[in-house]
């Protein structure tokens, strides 16, 4: 995989996305942005990020072998190379929070946001960006927030957690195809936080509900057990889950 780095951009995903409309034979490509300014998470979130602390990339993948219904499996996939990579520096306690924030220790260490390219009804190419809190060991104003350094009490070399990262991404995006979408959805259930644990949701009103999570459809969305035992799914930008 082609490694580009950045010394600052406003996000790096938007940086890939302006990288895939101005090259047209397109190669795995990592986009590693230093310093990212105005980062971006899912809902429209932000994401900050300590320059030269941490890692802000994004991951060019032209054709990826999926289709357009099975967006989800892709993401949870991501998910899951990011964990195995990190459990291979020995950070414990790895979960995914849905849809893909990563946690270790109950802790938000990282984020994925993925954005795919669509042309005639199928995935053209997939940009994965991902935010992994490192080294910084101050988060103003996010008591949930860590680092792998906060968490352990090691200094990280960025690089070479990055190149763990593109080996088990890699590795996967290269699987895709062969790996039954079943298999994927299992696992990704597995390692879903705080599933089978009560747990409280905040709703696009304001509002709060309590509910357990047990698990999502092969589209990503969230099946939460209510107070009465009846199953219900919502969408990304219907729920809210609170720490």
């Amino acid at each position: 995989m082609i490694i580009i780095k950045v010394s600052a951009t406003a996000s790096a995903n938007s940086f890939a996305r302006e990288w895939c409309q101005s090259n047209k034979n397109l190669t795995p490509t990592c986009i590693h942005a230093l310093d990212q300014i105005s980062g971006r998470g899912q809902r429209g979130a932000s994401w900050l990020s300590n320059a030269g602390e941490n890692l802000t990339f994004s991951v060019i993948y032209p054709n990826p072998e999926v289709s357009v219904q099975s967006q989800f499996v892709l993401s949870a996939g991501v998910g899951l190379a990011l964990l195995d990579a990190l459990n291979e520096l020995k950070i414990n306690n790895l979960m995914l929070k849905w849809p893909n924030d990563i946690m270790a220790e109950n802790f938000k260490i990282g984020g994925i946001l993925i954005e795919n390219i669509l042309n005639s009804g199928k995935i053209e190419t997939t940009i994965i960006g991902v935010g992994l809190n490192v080294n910084q060991l101050v988060f103003s104003g996010l008591p949930k927030a860590a680092s792998l350094k906060s968490l352990t009490q090691r200094d990280f070399d960025t690089e070479t957690v990055l190149e763990r990262i593109l080996e088990h991404l890699e590795k996967f995006l290269k699987s895709l195809s062969k790996t039954p979408e079943a298999e994927i959805l299992s696992r990704y259930e597995k390692e879903l936080f705080r599933k089978n644990k009560a747990s409280t949701f905040q709703l696009p009103d304001g509002n709060l509900l309590t509910g357990i999570i047990k698990g999502v459809t092969p589209a990503g969305l969230l099946k939460v057990q209510m107070e009465d035992d009846s199953i219900k799914i919502f969408e990304l930008k219907q729920l809210k889950l609170l720490f």
